[in-house]
């Protein structure tokens, strides 16, 4: 697994799933909830501090390309390298966790009604496994497919959507607080930035063309930003603001308004396979992460049974109003920063 070789632009393709994965299921909702109109400009500014952070956390990733992940800690902290190390993997677990957990509630509570949750969750679960358990070449094909399908998802959805837009429903502007504004900003840099920690996966080495690499990346990641905003837009400007607040998936809610012809409705269920394929993607490259950081088979089990059951005791309730679980993630996206930032420091002394 470890000598596969990738192009940067099949690489490339999984970091806009990594940087959007989180928004449509997750951090949506919450935005909208806590600035209303203003979502755009905490977009807008949260991008521009993202593209500092990227900096911080492509940092390892480009160092010692030739290295992996464990052998870069190792050097960097010979006697605490086991403890940073479990930090990884923890933080990286939850991450994986809430990820997975809440692609099968949506399902769960959307689609498969009559269906176990526990039964779509498994499924999930496998599902990342097994394209993970593939390496990066394979998960890079799936993440290619899937960038093509979903642009044309977007292009289509954006299309349908665009006449149905009320722009009354963006006014008023700047009705949040400064606090309010600055604080989801940078919520949204941590989302949308931090998940590219995954990257360290592989080795930098094993990128065929490794000159371009940085080139796709930033690409990604303004596609990405553009693909979140207008999708923002077209929420906002479809549903208004109180209405969007009345649904955990504001973004699902606004595609139902989607009209094919006269005889084709529903489109929703096609549309919103962009979130569905961003999730399996990133989740998959979560864990193909967690396992090459411990690369040991024999725990492999172990983690995708912990997957299941933690969050059965941690969500009794089910995972449903997202702006509730907004703080484990952040807190988890914060400890990972830091550790980088520790490392960046550490680098500069060895």
């Amino acid at each position: 697994m470890n000598n596969e070789k990738i192009n940067s632009f099949s690489l490339s393709t999984i970091i806009i799933s990594l940087c959007s994965s989180a928004f449509y299921g997750t951090f949506s909702s919450y935005v909208i909830s806590k600035v209303k109109t203003d979502a755009f400009i905490c977009i807008i500014i949260g991008f521009v501090i993202s593209l500092f952070i990227s900096k911080i956390v492509l940092y390892l990733f480009n160092k010692n390309i030739d290295k992996t992940y464990i052998q870069k800690n190792k050097i960097l902290f010979p006697k605490i390298y086991n403890i940073i190390i479990f930090i990884i993997i923890l933080c990286s677990i939850t991450t994986y966790i809430l990820l997975t957990y809440r692609l099968s509630s949506f399902l769960s509570t959307q689609y498969l009604i009559d269906t176990p949750d526990f039964i779509i969750l498994i499924m999930v679960l496998l599902i990342t496994y097994y394209i993970s358990s593939k390496g990066i070449e394979t998960l890079s094909r799936v993440s290619t497919i899937t960038f093509y399908i979903s642009i044309i998802i977007f292009i289509f959805d954006f299309i349908s959507l665009f006449n149905q837009i009320n722009y009354n429903n963006f006014l008023p502007l700047f009705t949040s607080s400064t606090k309010d504004i600055l604080v989801t900003s940078l919520l949204f840099s941590l989302y949308f930035t931090i998940p590219l920690i995954n990257l360290n996966a592989i080795k930098k080495s094993q990128i065929t063309d490794i000159y371009n690499f940085n080139k796709y990346l930033y690409s990604m990641m303004i596609l990405s930003f553009i693909i979140i905003l207008l999708n923002m837009f077209t929420t906002i400007g479809v549903l208004g603001v109180n209405v969007c607040n009345l649904f955990d998936y504001p973004i699902y809610t606004t595609l139902k308004s989607i009209k094919l012809f006269s005889f084709l409705d529903s489109m929703e269920n096609v549309s919103i396979m962009l979130w569905v394929l961003f999730i399996i993607n990133a989740s998959s490259m979560n864990y193909l992460f967690i396992t090459n950081t411990i690369n040991k088979k024999k725990y492999n089990f172990i983690i995708l049974l912990l997957c299941f059951i933690i969050p059965k005791i941690i969500f009794k309730n089910g995972y449903v109003q997202t702006y509730n679980y907004i703080l484990l993630p952040t807190v988890v996206l914060i400890i990972i920063l830091f550790i980088q930032i520790i490392t960046i420091i550490k680098n500069r002394l060895h």
